[in-house]
């Protein structure tokens, strides 16, 4: 509604014209680039979870073969010996265990008994790591820690780490 002020021969008054207001087109665009932009985000939003699923896929089955190929490292034989509880007596048990705490505060790993004595867990393993290593080379893995999965990709499993430099 538009307030029209008009002037006939000298008497002026004013009247309340309705005049038909231009259609405000900027709706329908709004809705379409919306629409667009809703797409074009989900399509985005496709290609980025395929390409980390593609990526995902990849670290398992790598994974999968590393293990494979561990199966023939001396640790996995290890588990065979005797448990510490079943071959040490009472006081050799309590000597054993203030053994094991003051192996882990000096190295910063958990020793491993060996079926007579605890073991440093890098002495222990120190074949084992070998064996990673060929696997490494065998599967083409230059970053294990962030190539591989669970417990592979810590850096004990990882023959480049800090943890093995000085051996």
């Amino acid at each position: 509604m538009i307030l029209l002020l008009e002037n006939r021969s000298c008497g002026a008054f004013l009247r309340f014209v309705t005049l038909p207001l231009p259609m405000n087109d900027t709706k329908e665009p709004r809705g379409h680039l919306a629409v667009i932009l809703g797409v074009g985000l989900a399509l985005i939003l496709l290609v980025v979870g395929l390409v980390f699923e593609k990526a995902w896929s990849h670290q398992a089955e790598l994974t999968k073969h590393f293990e494979q190929c561990m199966e023939r490292a001396p640790f996995k034989t290890s588990l065979n010996v005797a448990r510490p509880e079943s071959v040490l007596s009472v006081d050799a048990l309590q000597r054993h265990f203030e053994q094991f705490d003051q192996l882990a505060k000096e190295t910063g790993l958990p020793p491993i008994w060996n079926g007579t004595t605890l073991v440093p867990w890098t002495v222990f393993h120190q074949d084992s790591i070998e064996v990673a290593r060929q696997c490494h080379a065998q599967l083409g893995i230059a970053q294990p820690q962030r190539q591989l999965r669970g417990t592979y990709a810590k850096p004990v499993w990882d023959p480049n780490s800090s943890i093995w430099a000085t051996r």
